[in-house]
């Protein structure tokens, strides 16, 4: 999780987390509306980044964004999968990650898309709330998707989605990452598909300020 110079949980209605770095702030909100400076990709668990450099820009397939822009919110919708907020100096980022996006190298992407505009070991990446290995029960065929990184307990196995989106971001040389720390399916604060089939899904946002308001 977490430490305590990094962040910190709020208590505001609908707000689950808040945290402001190099001047821009990342959002996780359980209760949330459109707006219009709000851009949401339409989530498929793909590869495919949106670079945004203008707006207002039109409704595209994605399942992550990456953007400049000052005064636009950029966000992802999740009830277990990983939702991850990448903080640059000049850019930021938001990542859905399944593990059907995991595999498909959704972060490897937007992280080298990143590239062509920051250094990577300067990015800060923030995993969002997401299904971990307490309770993440899969098949037999994540053993040869995600080798090494299966549990087995009394005959059963469990995928840690958030440990594996953690390695992956390292990997890909993100010089610091940090994470919610808590499981959407045994947290009854969170939305979990898997645990209620719900529809609420969380947003995991971030936006660049205005330039009046730096």
């Amino acid at each position: 999780m977490l430490g305590e110079d990094l962040g910190k949980s709020e208590t505001a209605e609908g707000l689950i987390y808040s945290l402001t770095l190099k001047g821009k702030t990342i959002e996780v909100k359980r209760e949330w509306k459109k707006h219009r400076k709000l851009f949401l990709p339409i989530q498929k668990h793909t590869s495919r980044v949106v670079r945004l450099t203008t707006f207002p820009y039109p409704p595209s397939i994605g399942d992550a964004v990456i953007t400049n822009l000052p005064g636009v919110e950029i966000g992802v919708l999740t009830a277990d999968c990983a939702p991850v907020a990448i903080v640059g100096e000049e850019w930021v980022g938001v990542i859905h990650a399944g593990w059907r996006g995991l595999r498909s190298g959704v972060i490897r992407e937007t992280i080298e898309r990143l590239f062509i505009y920051e250094d990577t070991d300067k990015l800060f990446a923030f995993v969002g709330p997401c299904a971990k290995g307490c309770c993440y029960e899969v098949g037999e065929e994540f053993t040869k998707m995600f080798p090494g990184r299966i549990e087995e307990r009394d005959g059963k196995l469990f995928f840690d989605l958030e440990e594996a989106v953690i390695e992956e971001l390292k990997t890909c040389g993100v010089g610091s990452v940090g994470s919610f720390g808590k499981c959407t399916i045994c947290s009854p604060e969170l939305p979990s598909y898997r645990r209620d089939k719900t529809e609420e899904r969380i947003l995991t946002s971030v936006r660049i300020p205005p330039p009046s308001s730096r």
